[in-house]
């Protein structure tokens, strides 16, 4: 009789997004006294009113059949708060990327990009994976949960590669939302936004 051992290469993912920090939604009410100069006067319109609210950006990675195993920053519903995992070599994840718009006002030009790890101990794109959110009836709600999130843009609208007309692009090695080579991202009030895409472990 022979034994056989069978040794899988493991490896562990952390997770980083780059080339984007926490960014603040504002929006401003003004008026103003006796702008038309001259003899006619106006009387004054109203106070000023300053809002101003803190979006954060969500990067969360999944297995082949949805199960969040990290997020960063830590998430108490995915994997009991880890924000990294340890994965046979080979194995086809699934990266998701979001932020919430939490206001009552909508948000133009929102951009952030993620920069894969490549390299020969890092990750292999999965060419033609990138997907959005869906828009309209079906746009998830800023109080949706990640998971929702993520079966959102799991079943939502397929992406170029190219930067192009869309919204979300890879360039390797940079995976990259809105900006100036790519569609306008916009995120509707008390509403969400977030990019999927896969990648293999080298």
């Amino acid at each position: 009789m022979k034994t056989i051992t069978t040794f899988v290469a493991m490896a562990t993912i952390t997770l980083f997004v780059v080339a984007l920090t926490a960014f603040r939604a504002q929006a401003a009410t003004n008026a103003a006294n006796n702008v038309a100069g001259g003899s006619q006067t106006l009387t004054g319109s109203g106070t000023v009113t300053v809002n101003s609210s803190t979006i954060a950006l969500v990067k969360q990675v999944y297995d082949s059949a949805g199960n969040c195993l990290a997020s960063s920053p830590a998430d108490a519903a995915c994997n009991a708060s880890a924000t990294s995992a340890t994965v046979p070599t080979g194995t086809v994840l699934k990266f998701l990327i979001f932020t919430k718009n939490n206001t009552a006002v909508a948000l133009t030009d929102i951009r952030f990009q993620d920069v894969l790890d490549v390299t020969g101990t890092g990750f292999t794109y999965v060419a033609s994976s990138i997907k959005r959110t869906q828009i309209g009836a079906s746009e998830p709600a800023a109080t949706d949960s990640a998971a929702t999130i993520f079966t959102n843009a799991n079943t939502g609208t397929v992406q170029t590669d190219l930067a192009d007309t869309d919204v979300a692009s890879f360039v390797s090695p940079n995976v990259t939302a809105g900006s100036t080579t790519n569609g306008v991202v916009s995120i509707p009030a008390n509403k969400a936004f977030g990019i999927l895409f896969q990648a293999s472990k080298n």
